[in-house]
């Protein structure tokens, strides 16, 4: 399990190195297809799906040649898992090879198109555009846009509550901390660190409890107004009850002090 760890700490650490490049003017890559540097950057898009109203996606290129692609099925569990990988470009497309984070990985291989206008569009074999395929440049969000005290909780005096704290760590890292406050008996503690990949906190909680294999996933809410705090995947979120007592949990919506 150690190696998904790697896998990410690498993809990730360069990310901010990437977001740098989308200024950048083109540049030839040896005999290979001229790589759009400032396509090295940040697309999102809300892509069809057969059973759901769609797949909100966020895809980062990075100039080391790694991805990561950032799925979230609308109407489901509210989850959103990243898949890390490889990049190639040729005949204006960016091909970019994942493995899943499962026990058996899942291969998969997705290809991009480059388009005007700072736009890309997922394509299959047929290489056809489609309109409702179409993903656009967006400017990531930075610890500036997270950082900060969120409250869960406490409405009453002296009431339980969780507090999240988020802050800017070394080398890119984002560290987060979530911590009682009111109540009696033992209530939720966590320290980790983490990084923003696709316009969310990733924390991997093997580097917090090696038994762990599930990565904390932060983001913002919807109504703009805080921070969810969940897992990945659905299935591991009985992982966020281990640093509580009482039967509580890490998960749910913190509000922006």
């Amino acid at each position: 399990m150690k190696t998904k760890g790697l896998i990410q700490f690498a993809a990730v650490a360069l990310l901010s190195v990437g977001l740098a490049a989308c200024n950048n003017k083109n540049k030839q890559n040896g005999e290979q297809d001229v790589v759009p540097t400032d396509y090295l950057c940040l697309f999102q898009g809300t892509l069809p799906c057969g059973d759901c109203p769609g797949i909100e996606t966020k895809v980062t290129f990075m100039p080391d040649s790694t991805a990561a692609i950032t799925r979230l099925y609308l109407d489901s569990d509210g989850t959103s898992e990243t898949e890390y990988g490889t990049w190639s470009y040729q005949d204006s497309t960016f091909v970019v090879k994942t493995s899943s984070n499962d026990s058996v990985p899942v291969q998969e291989t997705l290809s991009f198109k480059v388009l005007p206008d700072e736009q890309i569009a997922l394509i299959g074999e047929d290489n056809i555009v489609k309109s409702e395929n179409v993903l656009l440049k967006k400017q990531p969000l930075t610890i500036k846009n997270f950082e900060g005290s969120y409250t869960q909780g406490g409405e009453e005096k002296d009431a339980y509550a969780q507090t999240l704290t988020i802050a800017a760590g070394e080398n890119n890292e984002v560290l987060v901390t979530i911590a009682q406050t009111g109540g009696k008996g033992k209530g939720c503690e966590f320290t980790g660190k983490g990084r923003i990949i696709n316009n969310q906190i990733e924390v991997d909680l093997q580097q917090v409890n090696p038994e762990m294999s599930s990565t904390m996933v932060i983001r913002p809410t919807n109504e703009g107004n805080g921070l969810n705090v969940f897992t990945s995947k659905f299935d591991e979120r009985y992982d966020l009850m281990y640093f509580c007592g009482g039967g509580g949990s890490l998960a749910g919506d913190y509000i922006k002090k």
